[in-house]
This record gives structure tokens, C-alpha cells and sequence, in this order.
């Protein structure tokens, strides 16, 4: 009997020991990310853009329209207070975006609901593009649409203090 006891505390105290906490931040799955809201049928400032990566946060204020072969050219940086109230969002980029291929969820603005647009660099260097509807689809998943309210969230706050 008293090998039980032995072999019992023996094993509580090896589960109990263990330290499982990480206190480490989640590394950034993404090198980059362009994100922005467009709309199709508006008139002037139709597409909302902004690019963050490791270093900075911007804006392209030139771009009035999205297209397919939109290309982000900044033109307004943002201060480094913004950078780093929202530089975490590249730990929050769902891996089914970062192992995804290009896709559409949904049917962005077809009934002038407007989208959502994502462009990912991945460390690995690969390029990933996304148009995402406004609205909740059953091909979007919890993650998705966590990710797409964060980040209308982070335009509405960006462009509340954007320099046009």
C-alpha cells in the first residue's frame, strides 16, 4: 500500500509540476496585409485601402475604385501610436487565409452591399488575394467573419483620423 501512495504522489506531482503557459506572443503569420472596404456603385472615394506590414502602417488615398489588378501604392503614413494600436493584426490573419489560395466568400457587392479586400504576403513571400462579402455567408467561417469585423472596426477608426 504504501508503494501506491509513493507512486501516486510521484505522478501528481509530475502532472501538476508541468508549466504549459507560454508567455510569448503569437509570432505574426503574415509579412504584410492590404485590407480596405470597396463599393461599386458610389460616386467619388469608392475603396477604403490601408497596408500594414512589421514597420508601418499606410494608406493609398489615390486609388478611387477597386479592381482586380489593384496595386497599393501609399501615400499617407500613419503615426507610430496607430501602427502599434493595430500592428497585432497581423497575428490575427486566420490560417485559412494564410494557407488558402485565392478566393471569393460570398458575392461582394453584387446587390451594393460593397466587399471586403484582403491581400496577404506570407513570410514564405506568397501572395494571397481575397474579396469577402459584407454580409455573414455560409462559405465564410467564424474566423473569417471575426477577422472582417476586426478590421472594419480598424477602418472605421483609421479613417476617422486619415489626413485627404
Amino acid at each position: 500500500m504504501k508503494s501506491f501512495y509513493i507512486t501516486l504522489a510521484a505522478t501528481m506531482f509530475v502532472l501538476f509540476s508541468c508549466n504549459n503557459d507560454d508567455d510569448t506572443a503569437p509570432e505574426a503569420v503574415g509579412e504584410s496585409l492590404v485590407f480596405g472596404t470597396y463599393a461599386g456603385e458610389c460616386f467619388g472615394d469608392c475603396f477604403d485601402v490601408f497596408r500594414i506590414d512589421n514597420e508601418k502602417l499606410e494608406e493609398d488615398q489615390v486609388v478611387d475604385f477597386f479592381g482586380e489588378a489593384y496595386d497599393f501604392k501609399a501615400s499617407f503614413t500613419f503615426s507610430n501610436e496607430l501602427f502599434n494600436k493595430y500592428k497585432g493584426i497581423l497575428k490575427e490573419i486566420p490560417n485559412e487565409l494564410i494557407d488558402g489560395s485565392d478566393k471569393t466568400y460570398g458575392c461582394p457587392d453584387c446587390a451594393d452591399q460593397g466587399g471586403f479586400y484582403f491581400m496577404i504576403q506570407t513570410k514564405e513571400g506568397k501572395v494571397k488575394k481575397y474579396t469577402v462579402d459584407t454580409r455573414n455567408t455560409k462559405d465564410q467561417s467564424a474566423a473569417i467573419i471575426a477577422f472582417k469585423n476586426r478590421i472594419s472596426e480598424i477602418i472605421k477608426d483609421l479613417s476617422a483620423t486619415s489626413v485627404n
